[in-house]
């Protein structure tokens, strides 16, 4: 178990509650959330009527953009229709997980991106940030570390799916709104992982990272 993890199981619903309280209001320059919502409706609606190699791809550099990386291998040979049912199951399995990464330059960090807008319920995005927020100044090479991503994945659908987290989500939801870092309702799995995001940068005495 990595110290990430070790970390984060210890989080219970409201260290998560604490953080949104603590978070000052979002600034109208830092935008970098406010283009999800369309993001994801993009996503949901290829995935829906035409998830293909050609939206898959498509989708895949999307999601990337956040980063920003170009994609290097787009030649694919995948059953897309077993992708697509892989993501709507929420699979975790590793040899999955590594498909997902072969396009996304070999980076779980991106392949999260992608799967998290295909199946937003099920899979939390994971990058420098999250990581931040739970081990301040940690190093890591979250890139390649699929277990890791795995542990992140099962902890904060642990905490997003026990009924007795709802409300308390719930009002996290509504303070990440009232401060302009989430833009309406989404899946409370969202919610966790945007609080942790966004929470980094007081975490990290207000540094950037990037991945």
């Amino acid at each position: 178990m990595t110290m990430f993890i070790d970390e984060l199981s210890k989080m219970e619903i409201d260290d998560f509650s604490e953080r949104a309280k603590n978070l000052s209001q979002r600034s109208e320059n830092e935008q970098q959330l406010t283009s999800y919502e369309d993001m994801l409706k993009f996503a949901q609606r290829n995935f829906v009527d035409n998830f293909d190699k050609t939206a898959v791809v498509g989708l895949a550099h999307m999601a990337y953009g956040w980063m920003p990386t170009m994609i290097r291998r787009t030649k694919l040979s995948e059953n897309f229709k077993e992708w697509k049912k892989n993501i709507e199951n929420g699979c975790l399995g590793k040899g999955f997980l590594e498909k997902v990464m072969e396009l996304t330059n070999d980076s779980i960090v991106g392949a999260s991106k992608l799967l998290h807008f295909l199946n937003p319920h099920d899979y939390p995005i994971y990058d420098s940030k999250v990581y931040g927020a739970v081990i301040k100044n940690g190093k890591h090479n979250l890139s390649k570390d699929v277990d890791n991503y795995i542990s992140y994945v099962k902890i904060l659908q642990a905490l997003a799916k026990n009924p007795k987290n709802q409300s308390v989500i719930l009002n996290i939801q509504n303070i990440l709104i009232n401060k302009g870092y989430l833009l309406k309702e989404c899946s409370a799995i969202r919610v966790l992982e945007v609080c942790l995001y966004v929470s980094a940068s007081t975490k990290n005495g207000g540094k950037k990272n990037k991945e």
